[in-house]
């Protein structure tokens, strides 16, 4: 094959690379004219390419669901460029949208397979916290991403036994914008069937919640009833996540709270030190060298401590200093912005 694929990387740089394989189709999933198949470059990347069949690329919600996903694979790919890519989402590799066949490049998921692939859902109770919790740790970094999935189902939700995947980001959208009416019950909640309001990120937190009983009772609910619970555990875990308004309904931090689950947004949410490494070694460097790092401190009995007078003439200090062990004077702090520029407060701190 000597075919060269363009398209744009999620950094925003061009490429053109010779493919080496293409994969056969995957069975479509819906009728949005959208194929999905593994393809393998000269350079041995292997990416999963979503492509927009050609008769498709006139039909507005075709289209508007590729750029949907294009548009949420980019916002996680910058939100999390300086930390680990979370293993719970689907990673966007690269798109070409002015082209015969639009598409998108996703890195392989990972091993396992989506919920509505497994035989009914069914998981044990050991098994199903281990998915609760890597299942709300997902919604709690959307939230921090500032999107909402909207989709999610057993179909676009995978399960290896240690983590979940969202896959299919083609409805995900941004909070605070209307809702678009989608959906369909149980999965959606009814603001979102009926597009009433703005997006909120505890619209996926119903969903969340419809999945955990498709995992406890091997099976959705039916009609318009709301799900039954299975004991004291689940009913406190499941306590309002289906409440009529979004508003209404526990954020996904609570939900990592009742499963005693780590909230990501602890390491995530706090700003890197890029000064990090060369602390460690300047404590390192201190411990080697011992006590003869430091100056000597004045006696406490000495009677005659430095003093320095608040008006020194030329070429002396002045001002107000205070007196610490080691000998070394450092100015009293002066009222007005503190060093971080908000009066004295860390940037982000409230008023």
């Amino acid at each position: 094959m000597n075919e060269s694929l363009s398209f744009v990387d999620s950094s925003g740089l061009p490429e053109r690379v010779r493919v080496l394989e293409y994969g056969v189709d995957e069975q479509p999933m819906s009728a949005a004219g959208f194929r999905t198949r593994t393809i393998r470059l000269e350079d041995g990347r292997l990416y999963l390419q979503r492509r927009l069949l050609p008769a498709y690329t006139t039909r507005a919600e075709s289209v508007d669901a590729l750029e949907a996903e294009i548009r949420a694979g980019l916002t996680l790919v910058r939100m999390f460029l300086e930390v680990s890519y979370p293993a719970e989402f689907t990673r966007l590799a690269g798109y070409a949208i002015e082209v015969e066949q639009p598409f998108l490049l996703l890195d392989p998921p990972r091993d396992g397979r989506t919920l509505a692939e497994r035989a009914g859902g069914l998981m044990l109770s050991a098994e199903q916290k281990k998915f609760e919790s890597s299942l709300f740790r997902a919604l709690r970094l959307l939230e921090w991403a500032g999107l909402v999935h909207r989709s999610i189902s057993p179909a676009t939700v995978r399960w290896d036994g240690a983590r979940v995947q969202l896959t299919n980001f083609g409805s995900a959208d941004r909070v605070g914008r209307p809702r678009q009416r989608m959906g369909s019950f149980p999965w959606a909640p009814l603001e979102q069937r009926e597009g009433v309001g703005f997006n909120d990120h505890r619209d996926d937190i119903w969903s969340a919640g419809q999945l955990v009983y498709f995992v406890a009772h091997a099976g959705e609910t039916s009609g318009n009833r709301m799900p039954p619970v299975a004991g004291p555990v689940r009913d406190d875990l499941l306590k309002d996540v289906f409440a009529e308004h979004a508003e209404q309904r526990p954020e996904a931090r609570t939900m990592l709270r009742r499963i005693a689950a780590p909230d990501p947004w602890d390491d995530l949410g706090r700003p890197s030190d890029p000064l990090l490494e060369g602390r460690h070694r300047f404590t390192e460097l201190l411990a080697d060298k011992g006590p003869s790092a430091w100056p000597v401190a004045p006696r406490a009995a000495d009677p005659h401590p430095p003093q320095v007078e608040p008006d020194a003439g030329p070429g002396e200090r002045s001002g107000s200093y205070e007196q610490f062990g080691g000998g070394w004077g450092r100015r009293r702090g002066r009222p007005g912005p503190g060093r971080w520029g908000t009066g004295g407060r860390k940037a982000g701190e409230g008023g």
